[in-house]
């Protein structure tokens, strides 16, 4: 019998990639609050759920998984402070709503839960999980109190959690605003791009190498639950280099107004990620 995996907020971008690779080997359920039925009606081994998880259960109809990845969040790089009540119920709430369902459930081997690179701040790259966390915006913030929540959670009281934190994803079905597709796109139609001076860093993975990664988490369980890994390609390469790489690749005669966007209050320069502890811990 295939083990089970509730995939929570799995309808998007990433939760879509992981039922692609992980439905090979596990039975999945994806809970959303908006479903695309026309994706995952290709998927065999996959059913679906369109829940609301800030007001609603998961019913007790739907017995304890194997495995649940929580990936439900309210994404944005915004400083605005106005942002938090929302960042609070797509994060925490949701977090303990999960756990208060399933908290007495023996069934359930690890809880994934995510978090951000961006918890880690603007200082000292490449992170480390060790390193104290110094997040510069509500977003990062919120997720800083969801990592240590869970973390409690599985101290205390034994919830069998874990934290991932990303690199940047990027990958086919990305949101078009998110930067890797913006360019793309405005670079094959020639048009402009108005962007940062982009001499910052960032630290990319491919979706694909990120649900492997995942993959192997969920094999090595015994030894992830309770603790931090990283999850990127441990390489930081510079926003204007990839700029100019697919500018050259596409042939491409946008004007590239560097510096017409202002970089955002304490903008990491370097921020790439130690994944030393994800190849001890899962030998991938």
């Amino acid at each position: 019998m295939m083990e089970t995996i509730y995939l929570i907020g799995g309808s998007g971008f990433i939760g879509k990639h992981l039922v692609r690779i992980l439905s090979k080997e596990y039975k999945i359920t994806v809970f959303d609050k908006f479903i695309d039925g026309e994706y995952f009606k290709s998927y065999t081994n996959v059913d679906t759920c369109c829940l609301d998880l800030i007001e609603e259960k998961i019913p007790e109809t739907y017995d304890a998984p194997d495995f649940m990845i929580n990936l439900a969040s309210v994404v944005t790089a915004e400083r605005d402070f106005s942002l938090f009540d929302s960042l609070i119920a797509s994060n925490l709430k949701i977090l303990l709503n999960l756990y208060d369902r399933f908290k007495d459930c023996k069934k359930l081997k690890m809880f994934i839960q995510f978090g951000s690179s961006e918890e880690y701040g603007s200082e000292g790259s490449p992170f480390k999980e060790t390193m104290r966390e110094q997040p510069n915006s509500p977003y990062a913030l919120v997720k800083q109190l969801t990592t240590n929540t869970a973390l409690m959670l599985c101290r205390n009281y034994g919830f069998p959690a874990m934290v991932v934190r990303p690199g940047n994803l990027f990958g086919p079905g990305q949101n078009p605003t998110k930067f890797i597709p913006y360019v793309i796109n405005q670079l094959k139609d020639n048009k402009p791009l108005d962007v940062t001076p982009c001499e910052q860093k960032r630290d990319f993975i491919h979706v694909d190498d990120f649900a492997d990664a995942i993959k192997a988490i969920i094999k090595n369980y015994r030894v992830c639950v309770g603790e931090i890994i990283n999850v990127s390609s441990g390489v930081s390469v510079s926003l204007k280099s990839i700029i100019e790489h697919y500018k050259k690749e596409l042939k491409s005669t946008s004007q590239v107004n560097y510096g017409a966007i202002p970089y955002r209050e304490n903008e990491a320069m370097d921020l790439r990620c130690d994944t030393e502890k994800l190849y001890l811990l899962t030998n991938n």
